[in-house]
């Protein structure tokens, strides 16, 4: 007697293949088309099939040596079992017991520091002594923010676009280092030459190789960063020890003072990445590394001389860049925020004080900048009938000397600081810089003030028209 045939009409059962199996035994789950006999030797083996496919050997092929540092270098490498290009870093061979645990380290920090901006590490490799000498990261295509701003000409006028582009890498590279400080690493080494930025816009910090960790009692949590353990201790950095890049450094970090590096050690180093931005030089651009760090030491930065710099983001380089910890920013999230404020607009201002009784307009001279008033009062005057006559008093917020933006005639009012005074000085080319970005804004803003000048001609003419009285 025939067999009967299955379902689907196509013979008997156990003449075919059955259905598509799903079976989890002994952690190993197969799916696929398997015959019923190979099911039942799964089921009681509890171990797959030998897969068909060779996989190789050895994993990683070399594609030559991207770059190079102190005591390891980074290749590319083609992950053959991924099918992927990555980057690797390798020690050198002549390492140290400590070199060969601060390369760890490195590993294991920035592995740990799992965000957008941060270079993400896939493992650690051992080398053939199976010792872990050589780790894998993702590979940046792209350019270092030091080669971006050199090709972009930093910032400076007229491209207002090609600055707001620079400082938006900035201000991904300021949430990296917040991120990084949240988790108690502190960098050490911020440059230009340390961002890269990707061929799509992507910004990540890298070389975290000198990176310590500071107050190990706030990682004790899940988000804890382990350390590599020597001789039943952390490996130890001792005090007036010197490591980072001279023309970047802060001046405790030149000094070695160890103990004293924290959080605004690296707002330094952002300082000095915005510094590069604007002057296209480091902050110790001496004549060698020696020059450099005597000039880091001394904590002496000379501030951006060209006048076509907008002279707020100027400040904020320079506070940034202050000697003492205690006048810079005090995190990187401050330091974030002044710039982002810059980028708002009115950073192509400079400020300016006058003393009480210093005559700031002169009416008839020739004008060079409106002024807005940021502290103390003016005393405004016209001369009406040959006279001068005091019109009012102006205070925090009032604008005088607009004028001068938009018409090339002299000054039509004298204005005599009351009070001591703090203005911001707002001259044409400055404005066309805030403006240069919003032209609509820019076209309604000299309608509006050109306007105003025609009222202001009108007033002043009915005033000599009429007839003195008495």
């Amino acid at each position: 007697m025939q067999d009967p045939p299955s379902a689907d009409g196509r013979g008997p059962a156990e003449a075919r293949p059955s259905a598509v199996v799903s079976q989890r035994t002994s952690n190993v789950t197969v799916r696929g088309p398997l015959t019923e006999e190979a099911a039942a030797t799964l089921q009681t083996s509890g171990s797959a099939p030998r897969p068909t496919q060779h996989w190789p050997t050895l994993r990683f092929e070399d594609a030559g040596e991207i770059a190079r540092g102190g005591m390891s270098s980074v290749r590319r490498v083609f992950d053959k079992l991924i099918l992927r290009e990555v980057a690797m870093k390798v020690l050198d061979p002549t390492r140290s017991f400590d070199e060969l645990a601060h390369f760890v380290e490195e590993a294991q920090i920035t592995g740990q520091l799992d965000h957008p901006n941060i270079v993400p590490v896939h493992d650690i490799e051992m080398d053939e002594q199976g010792l872990p000498t050589r780790f894998t990261m993702k590979l940046v295509r792209g350019q270092t923010l030091e080669t971006l701003a050199r090709e972009r000409g930093g910032i400076a006028p007229p491209a207002a676009e090609r600055s707001e582009e620079l400082l938006q890498v900035f201000l991904r590279v300021c949430d990296a280092v917040a991120f990084a400080h949240s988790r108690g690493v502190i960098h050490r080494d911020l440059k230009p030459s340390n961002v890269m930025v990707g061929t799509h816009g992507q910004v990540y910090v890298m070389d975290w190789g000198i990176a310590i960790l500071r107050d190990a009692a706030r990682l004790a949590d899940s988000s804890a960063l382990p350390r590599i353990q020597h001789s039943g201790d952390t490996v130890p950095e001792t005090a007036g020890s010197l490591t980072g890049t001279p023309s970047f450094m802060a001046p405790e970090q030149a000094l070695g003072n160890v103990q004293e590096i924290d959080e605004r050690t690296d707002v330094y180093g952002l300082g000095g990445i915005l510094y590069y931005l604007l002057t296209l030089h480091p902050p110790h651009d001496g004549e060698d590394a020696e020059d450099s760090l005597r000039l880091a030491r001394a904590g002496s930065v000379p501030r951006p001389d060209d006048c076509a710099l907008p002279p707020a983001l100027c400040g904020i380089a320079m506070r940034a860049l202050s000697e003492r910890p205690a006048d810079r920013h005090a995190s990187v999230i401050e330091l974030k925020r002044d710039v982002e404020a810059f980028l708002r607009g009115g950073g192509w201002f400079s400020q300016r004080h006058f003393a009480q009784g210093c005559v700031i307009l002169q009416e008839g001279g020739n004008p060079d900048a409106a002024y807005i008033i940021q502290e103390g009062e003016c005393d405004l005057f016209k001369a009406v009938g040959g006279e001068q006559t005091f019109v009012c008093t102006l205070g925090p917020g009032e604008v005088f000397g607009e004028t001068a933006i938009f018409t090339s005639g002299t000054r039509t009012a004298t204005v005599v600081a009351k009070t001591d005074v703090i203005t911001i000085v707002v001259t044409r080319e400055a404005l066309e810089r805030e403006l240069d970005r919003s032209p609509w804004l820019r076209a309604f803003v000299r309608a509006v003030a050109l306007r105003f000048v025609d009222l202001d001609r009108q007033l002043l003419k009915l005033r000599s028209d009429r007839p003195e009285s008495g």
